[in-house]
């Protein structure tokens, strides 16, 4: 990748929504995601699935980084009101601890379109996640579209 495109991407920082209840958990991944040279992030953090909500509403995010366990939602409802909240076309990440792995894949199987474990990422896997979703989900959508042309 060319320099020019390095300071581009960097440049003009991705917009990534946080719900997360836990102070520490979302200063970790806030700072893991500060460590990625190659691409800008700029995050903002709430602590509750109504504030999500509300913000996710604005349609800014390029991306949602979501916790299930939040003091007033927990599990897949969680996934299921921001999936009705975001436009289509943001991907939602899902974040959780190593205990909830059958939560995880239900909200895959919901559609979420990529997860994290707490504890076990770095910032180049958060990053991956949140790119490679938002890539995946383009994917899906433009051949979505192309199908509807076809017909």
């Amino acid at each position: 990748m060319s320099e020019s495109l390095n300071r581009n991407k960097k440049h003009v920082p991705l917009k990534i929504l946080l719900i997360e209840d836990s102070p520490t958990d979302a200063m970790l991944l806030n700072v893991k995601l500060q460590e990625v040279t190659e691409f800008g992030f700029e995050m903002e953090n709430v602590a509750t699935l109504s504030a999500g909500l509300t913000k996710a509403g604005s349609g800014n995010f390029d991306a949602v980084i979501l916790d299930l366990s939040l003091p007033d939602s927990f599990g897949l409802e969680t996934y299921e009101k921001i999936r009705d909240c975001v436009s289509e076309a943001v991907p939602i990440i899902i974040v959780s601890g190593n205990d909830d792995r059958s939560l995880l894949n239900e909200a895959m199987q919901a559609g979420a379109d990529n997860y994290l474990v707490k504890d076990t990422f770095d910032g180049n896997r958060i990053a991956v996640a949140i790119l490679s979703s938002m890539r995946n989900r383009n994917h899906r959508l433009d051949t979505a579209q192309q199908r509807v042309l076809e017909q």
